[in-house]
């Protein structure tokens, strides 16, 4: 008969996360685990600071969008659905709200470079279900499917190449989107560019919105998303009392 002698590291996201391996430095001074993230060192606060702060396309836009941020795309894609009435409640809006949130760690990586790194896209999954897991929402309570946030994703693809990317390059991302769906239509947004400041603030309000106005499936998620939603309050205020860290020529 032997006799199990448990390890210390069956559990390694009990750890310090700089004891968990390769990690990331946040916003709020905080580190995410590459490897083995855990939803107790989710932040709202981290995901709204790195979404608003990445830039879609890699950054490779028509010079009139000086900047086209991750949270943009994510409020525009929840205000049109519920606008719609595709989505009627708290937990599904979040879901589509934070669909993208494991790139405020990783970064807005072009999917034609995550087909050529499989490890990436397992390590972006795996955090993206951690923050997930961390705001309470699962298949229990979330009815908006994966499929039906890719359409929605797949067609405001279409308004922001329309405004934020140049020719030729324009015409040939949009028939590669209608070769896999010829009959596919732009979700007719409009696509402003906001800074990063203003993206986030923006961030903030809207994940409040969600929490504070829309009906609730779950109700006993509620105390979680308070948590959370009360360090939306507070950093919204601190960006009141705040000014940017840094003034340049002209702004």
């Amino acid at each position: 008969m032997s006799i199990h002698n448990p390890d210390p590291f069956d559990d390694i996201t009990s750890l310090p996360v700089a004891d968990r391996g390769p990690w990331l430095a946040t916003s709020t001074g905080g580190m995410w685990s590459i490897k083995h993230p855990s939803p107790r060192d989710v932040s709202i606060r981290d995901i709204g600071a790195g979404l608003s702060r990445c830039c879609r396309y890699n950054g490779q836009l028509v010079e009139e969008c000086d900047f086209l941020s991750v949270s943009e795309h994510s409020v525009l894609m929840t205000q049109w659905a519920i606008e719609n009435g595709l989505i009627v409640m708290r937990e599904d809006a979040l879901a589509l709200l934070l669909h993208d949130a494991s790139e405020a760690y990783f970064g807005d990586m072009a999917t034609p470079l995550k087909e050529l790194m499989p490890a990436f896209r397992t390590y972006e999954d795996r955090s993206q279900a951690v923050i997930i897991e961390a705001f309470g929402l699962s298949p229990k309570n979330v009815d908006i499917q994966k499929i039906q946030i890719k359409l929605i994703d797949r067609r405001i693809r279409l308004d922001e190449r329309d405004a934020a990317i140049c020719e030729p390059a324009r015409s040939a991302g949009k028939d590669l989107i209608w070769k896999e769906d010829p009959a596919l239509t732009e979700l007719g947004v409009r696509i402003r560019g906001l800074n990063a400041r203003q993206a986030r603030q923006e961030f903030f309000e809207m994940f409040l919105h969600c929490v504070e106005h829309l009906p609730a499936r779950d109700p006993g998620i509620s105390q979680l998303l308070e948590r959370h939603a009360d360090q939306a309050r507070a950093h919204l205020d601190l960006m009141e009392k705040r000014k940017p860290a840094f003034d340049y020529p002209g702004m």
